[in-house]
């Protein structure tokens, strides 16, 4: 049984980003106009939608819409001396081609060779949305890293951490969202930096929820 939470201490109870995915304010793809992606969690799988308010764009996770970052990568045994393996990554941008093949160096030979690429859709750790890769609304540099979050219940969340003293990890996984913070974000030298920041980017979350 995980201790109840003390005050002045945040308890991290093992939930997920997935958690503040339902709703995530967004940027329009084609305008730029701020909007709102709506999702439901049927399990085993997410169902999304988004349409713009201003200039129409719509978005449907049954359709496999995506316009956010891919990353293409695979590898393939070197054609020159046969070492294990030739590897190949390079990052996609929305609206140009998808690569089928990028030349990558052998690490034993030195020489290039073909390599047949997939793509793979860049979910987390970026400022987009997790459903159609959108850029956030709530963005927030800062002199450490940029600050992002899919709405104010995620705000507020992030707000509960920076402003505790202390943590507590009651047994969860390393899934679970504080665990997967960056490492700038649990420093204590970055408290009150993450605290401000947060706190304007609340502000602007409930001017959004009121327009």
């Amino acid at each position: 049984m995980r201790p109840a939470p003390v005050a002045g201490r945040h308890l991290d109870d093992g939930h997920r980003l997935t958690r503040y995915a339902d709703r995530v304010a967004v940027h329009c793809h084609r305008c730029d106009a701020p909007g709102w992606v709506l999702a439901d969690w049927r399990p085993y799988h997410w169902t999304a939608r988004f349409r713009c308010g201003s200039c129409g764009a719509a978005l449907d996770s049954a359709a496999g819409d995506w316009v956010g970052p891919v990353h293409y990568g695979g590898r393939r045994p070197c054609g020159y001396c046969g070492h294990q393996w030739v590897c190949a990554c390079v990052a996609g941008k929305p609206g140009q081609p998808a690569p089928t093949v990028v030349s990558g160096l052998c690490p034993h030979c030195g020489r290039s060779s073909e390599v047949s690429v997939s793509g793979q859709r860049v979910r987390e750790g970026e400022a987009n949305d997790p459903h159609f890769g959108l850029p956030l609304l709530l963005v927030e540099p800062t002199r450490a890293g940029v600050l992002w979050a899919y709405n104010a219940a995620h705000l507020q969340a992030l707000h509960e951490y920076v402003v505790s003293p202390l943590r507590e990890r009651a047994g969860v996984s390393n899934g679970s969202m504080f665990s997967r913070l960056p490492g700038w974000m649990k420093l204590g030298r970055n408290r009150a930096m993450m605290r401000k920041a947060i706190e304007r980017m609340l502000v602007k979350a409930r001017h959004d929820q009121r327009s």
